[in-house]
């Protein structure tokens, strides 16, 4: 077992010729795995939602080095798919003394609300991104991925792990990926493909994933039937006037090589990666544990206490 892990620690060496494809690097954990990469000598294709974007502004000032390329990439729009294969074999056959070393699939949108509050739209556009996309753009670029013998890198959540409420379709769709990526794992194997989970933690007060509950609070209400917005009353508004705190776009922040980077580097550069990298704080780890080993009854109080959202005032909205 100690030789084991002391082979599963030892790292691939890096270099410019090694090619890291990046989902979702306009701004959080997308922007700075980009930065990480480019820092560590790699190149790096770093896709973005909007070229626009601060994020991808910051990152195309980075092209000068020859190891930082831009692509803008809508994961709902298939076009833009197959224009980043494109771009990925253009680039490998006019350079090629370079490896895809890895494709991380990063991106994800998140909305908060109980699953009756939200529409259509808000969960089908959760589970379109956060699952069909990484399955429309791995199935475009899986015939270089054999060929280079790539590694894939999904990340998900602790949603996939364990589902909280507010997040249901959020959590399905990180369930979602989280077994896919499973059975991916196994098919890939005897090609030399390496298909690894990763679960970077508590990072959404670094990230831009829940920008826009506020407008996604907007749509949820005006699709509210009269007696729904009779039944939920103040608790909808309540529940809302929360999570302000996550509403909003939020500057770049740039985050160290410490914890969540570095757990990201091990699942890229690990010889003989794990087959799951888990970084959090130890109450996620706590709370964790908990979920495994207690009955539904207690998992549902720590759910509850984990999330710690506003109560639902059931006598008061009756009385109104």
């Amino acid at each position: 077992m100690v030789l084991w892990n002391f082979l599963r620690r030892h790292s691939l060496p890096v270099s410019p010729k090694n090619i890291i494809f990046i989902t979702g690097c306009d701004s959080g954990l997308g922007f700075n795995m980009a930065l990480l990469c480019h820092s560590c000598n790699m190149t790096v294709i770093s896709c973005c939602h909007n070229a626009d974007s601060k994020g991808a502004k910051y990152l195309q000032g980075l092209q000068s080095s020859k190891r930082m390329y831009t692509l803008e990439v809508d994961l709902l729009k298939h076009d833009t798919l197959v224009e980043a294969r494109g771009f990925l074999e253009k680039f490998l056959k006019e350079n090629k003394d370079h490896k895809l070393l890895a494709l991380v699939n990063n991106a994800g949108i998140m909305c908060f609300g109980e699953f009756e509050w939200q529409t259509r739209n808000l969960f089908e556009q959760q589970i379109n991104v956060n699952l069909l996309g990484p399955m429309r753009l791995t199935k475009e670029l899986l015939p270089i991925i054999r060929s280079h013998k790539s590694r894939i890198i999904n990340v998900t959540s602790h949603c996939g792990l364990q589902s909280l409420p507010g997040i249901a379709a959020y959590g399905a769709s990180k369930a979602g990926l989280r077994f896919w990526n499973d059975a991916l794992r196994i098919e890939l194997a005897k090609f030399g493909v390496k298909v690894v989970n990763f679960i970077p933690g508590s990072f959404v007060m670094s990230s831009n994933i829940a920008s826009r509950q506020q407008d996604h609070a907007n749509e949820m209400e005006t699709q509210f039937s009269k007696e729904q917005q009779h039944f939920y009353g103040d608790y909808f508004k309540e529940y809302n006037e929360y999570l302000k705190i996550i509403s909003g776009p939020k500057p770049l922040q740039f985050v160290d090589e410490h914890g969540i980077l570095n757990t990201f580097k091990r699942a890229l550069l690990d010889e003989n990666p794990k087959s799951i990298y888990i970084n959090e704080p130890l109450r996620y780890k706590i709370y964790r544990i908990l979920f495994n080993i207690c009955p539904t009854y207690i998992v549902d109080w720590l759910t509850i206490k984990f999330v710690s959202m506003p109560d639902y005032k059931y006598i008061k909205v009756l009385k109104k």
